[in-house]
């Protein structure tokens, strides 16, 4: 069993204000949580509008599945939202 674990550090483009970004990043847990079946939270340790840190996890038998998943949910939040990607961390357990 493999568990994988990635920590993306945000920079959000739209948001203006704390409800800005609560809204972005409620759209990005939710979306993903929903398609991919995954644990995710947003672990911020300072709470600033324009930036956030998210962790997201998953588990499977094999670590080509985890390195697929990383792969398509990193895709999908880069390509699917008005953000930066300042730093991402990924780890197979």
């Amino acid at each position: 069993m493999f568990i994988g674990v990635i920590i993306i550090e945000l920079l959000l483009k739209d948001a203006f204000n704390i409800k800005d970004r609560r809204n972005i990043l409620s759209s990005i847990i939710n979306k993903i949580r929903g398609q991919y079946n995954a644990s995710i939270a947003d672990i911020s340790e300072e709470i600033l509008y324009n930036k956030a840190t998210i962790a997201i996890s998953t588990v499977a038998n094999s670590k080509s599945a985890v390195e697929k998943f990383m792969d398509k949910v990193y895709n999908f939040i880069s390509n699917n939202y008005s953000i930066e990607i300042l730093h991402i961390e990924r780890q197979i357990l």
